[in-house]
Order: structure tokens, then sequence, then C-alpha cells
């Protein structure tokens, strides 16, 4: 063991407690092993692995950044995030979340950390799907997404041709000169000696900032990768909670911290209370408490419901590329309708593939949606939003129904966007909100 390096990752998180107890708490939940097969540091919300010549370069203050670096992204539960996402192009974007709250805190980190404004206040996904676009773009394009499929309006069909979707390596952006990281400390590849089973982990290659890569939870004995994932995050949610509530009563959680932690954090709704939430915002009016909800006073919830039910109009569009299930389309069909009854509203409704295929005007009265299932081919996202900016129609917001297998993205139109993905793993949008149809 070289033991000056360990000593020194001792005494780094030694004075955590004192300079930083909030991560001081969740680094202590770390085991260190040195690595030589990596160049820097990775963790996996187990292990904290670091080069020890690394290590040695560094000074005690960037040593601890590294650790809050790494501890930060366990908090986020980004060890259990990236599904199939390229490794590299995920650490880079989950290091452009996390680094400027870091910086922010009075966090001092490695030569070369990523930051860029651009990406501020966004979440990893969004990040990481903004990258993967820009990186196509300089490829030269993609046709689009992977197959999926549905229909809006009471009978809308449409099909379309294959598409391919390639992936991409991550951006650098480095920040910093004062060149204390060393030119080259290892070129293997691997995870070190921890037992774990063998991921796409490598060196440098995983972690382009220099600060520390983050790998994937490593597999539960016996189990799945879901529920070792799972286990994972219900163990570093738990510690994070715990953290907080410690932080605060000393007051020494920064304020940016807090507020991405309490999105970490929040409760979670099923996708039928977010959707009609979603469109209750999208309402001009505000609610009453004259007027409750009647949707849950079965449940003994007396909650306000809306004054006047104005909304103005409202876009549906629905994928039609092959992969979306008439089930699927049955249930959002089926909620979306109930949720427009309450409203005072025109819906206009497109059905999509890599072009539009059908387009309805509809009102309440021609409630309640139907929407038919048929084949298709590749996506393309980008013309029902060319098509209502043609019109000249900004919606109240745009609900999109999709499995998000697809990466031509429009710019942000300015309204609110609601994404309904009919799967749990997808790339992550640039704009609006995403919400998994369960």
């Amino acid at each position: 063991m070289h033991k000056a390096a360990h000593s020194k990752m001792l005494k780094a998180r030694m004075e955590l407690v004192l300079d930083h107890p909030f991560f001081a708490n969740l680094a202590l939940r770390l085991e260190f092993r040195e690595d030589h097969t990596c160049r820097t540091a990775w963790a996996n919300g187990q292990t904290l692995g670091y080069n020890p010549i690394y290590i040695d370069a560094l000074p005690l203050e960037k040593v601890k950044g590294l650790q809050c670096h790494e501890v930060l992204h366990l908090a986020c539960c980004h060890h259990t995030r990236r599904g199939l996402r390229d490794i590299k192009l995920w650490n880079t974007a989950c290091d452009y979340a996390i680094n400027p709250v870091l910086l922010e805190a009075g966090i001092e980190l490695p030569t070369g950390y990523l930051d860029d404004p651009k990406h501020h206040g966004k979440s990893a996904e969004a990040i990481y799907s903004s990258l993967k676009n820009h990186n196509e773009e300089l490829k030269g394009g993609a046709d689009g997404g992977a197959e999926q499929g549905a229909i809006a309006g009471d009978d809308i069909e449409g099909g379309g041709d294959g598409d391919a979707q390639s992936e991409s390596e991550g951006e650098k952006s480095a920040q910093g000169s004062d060149g204390e990281a060393p030119e080259e400390t290892g070129d293997g590849a691997g995870a070190g000696d921890d037992g774990d089973e063998e991921q796409e982990q490598s060196d440098d290659s995983n972690d382009p900032g220099m600060t520390g890569e983050v790998r994937d939870a490593p597999s539960n004995g016996g189990g799945t990768d879901s529920d070792s994932n799972q286990i994972q995050e219900d163990a570093w949610r738990s510690a994070l909670t715990q953290a907080i509530h410690k932080s605060l009563q000393f007051g020494d959680l920064p304020g940016n911290m807090e507020r991405l932690f309490n999105k970490i954090m929040s409760p979670t709704l099923n996708w039928q209370e977010l959707l009609r939430q979603f469109m209750a915002d999208a309402a001009k009016n505000d609610f009453s408490w004259v007027r409750p909800n009647r949707r849950y006073l079965h449940s003994g919830l007396y909650l306000p419901g809306m004054h006047s039910e104005e909304l103005p109009e409202v876009a549906v569009a629905v994928d039609v590329s092959g992969s979306i299930t008439q089930r699927e389309l049955d249930a959002f069909a089926a909620e979306l309708s109930d949720i427009l009854e309450e409203f005072d509203t025109t819906i206009t409704a497109i059905a999509c593939d890599t072009k539009i295929s059908e387009e309805k005007r509809l009102s309440k009265w021609d409630l309640p949606l139907e929407l038919i299932a048929t084949g298709g081919g590749g996506t393309d996202f980008r013309p029902p939003f060319v098509r209502l900016e043609e019109k000249g129609i900004v919606p109240a917001c745009l609900i999109y129904l999709t499995d998000m297998q697809c990466n031509l993205f429009p710019e942000d139109p300015g309204y609110p966007v609601l994404w309904v993905s009919t799967t749990p793993q997808y790339n992550a949008p640039p704009f609006g909100e995403v919400l998994v149809l369960e």
C-alpha cells in the first residue's frame, strides 16, 4: 500500500468533518481502495478507489474536493441512473450537473474540472441528451430514435421509415490551469480488485474532468441489476436524509445544495396525479377551497378545485412509430380525457413519426379521446412543434406521448411541454418535464 496517499485520503476526510460535515457524513460510508488501474479515482456507492500517484500529486484541498465530488455523485444516485447510456458521456453530463453546486459551496476541485454555465441547473439526463445531440450534429446528424408507436385524436394513423441512433462520446470543457494533475498515472481498465462484476469501467477515458468518475453500482450477488440499484438508492437516500437533517441542525448546508436535495427527496406521485398537476399548472385560473376537488374527497383529502377551470388551447402529440401498446394508449387517453373534461379548452391532436400523419382539432364535446395503435418506423419530435408555429398556435401546454427513443428535438418552444414516456429508461429531452407512464 502507498502509505502517503492513503494517509492523505484519511486526512482529507478528517478535515471535511470540520470544514464540510455534510460531505464528511456521507464520505465515511465509503471504503478507500488503492487502484493503480485508474488514472484518478472512482466511486460506485460502496468503494472509493484512487490512484495513489494521482493523490500524491494533488494538494490536500483538492483531495478534499475530489472526495466531495465523488460523494455528490452518489448522493444524486448517478451510480444507479446510467442505464444503457454511454459511460464516458454519462460521466461528463454528471460532472456538469454537480460541479456548479460544489463550486458554489466553496469546494476546491482538482484542475481540469468540467463547468459550463449553459448546463447550470439541469439534470444529468438533460445534459446528457444535449451533449449527445451536439455530438450527433458534429458527426452529421442522425435519423431518429428507436421504434415506438401510438396514435392521437379519435382515429389517427401513421407510419414511417426505420431509424437509427448512434452513441457518441462526451465533450470536454476544462477549467483551471495550475497543473497539479499529473500527465499520466495509468492506462489500464477495470474497477480495481474489489470483486465487483466486470463493467465497462476504464481509466481516464471515463473521467474527462480529472475529478473522479462515477461507476455503476455493483450487482448484489444473485440479484438483478434492478434490485441492486434499488437497494443502493434506498441506502443512499436514507444516508442523505440523515446528513441533511444533521447539517440543517448546525446550519452548515449551503442553500443551493438544499434546493438540489429537495428535488431528490421529493415524494413520488403516480403518473395520473402528475399529469393532472401539470394540466392544472398550465391553467390560467387559480384554485379555490370553496369548490373542493371532488376527485380526492373519497380518500379523505380535501384539496382545492379550479375556480373557473379555463384553459387555453392544449396540444397533444402522439408518436406513431411502432412500440406503444394499445393498453398504454387506452390508459393515457382515458386519463387525459377525464382531465380535459374539467377545463374549457380546445385540443390540437397530432400524430407523428418522422412526419405528421394526422391532425385533428377537438373540443371537450369530442371527448373521450380514442387512440388507436398502428405500426410505424422512424421518429422525429420536431414536426408537431413546427406545425403549431406555422399555424400561429401557442398552446397552454403540449403533451407528447412517446417512448423517448429519439434525439431529434426542436428548440425550446417557450411553453410548457410534458413528455409522457412509455419506458423508464429514456433519452432525456433538452427541455420540458418527463412523466413515466407506469
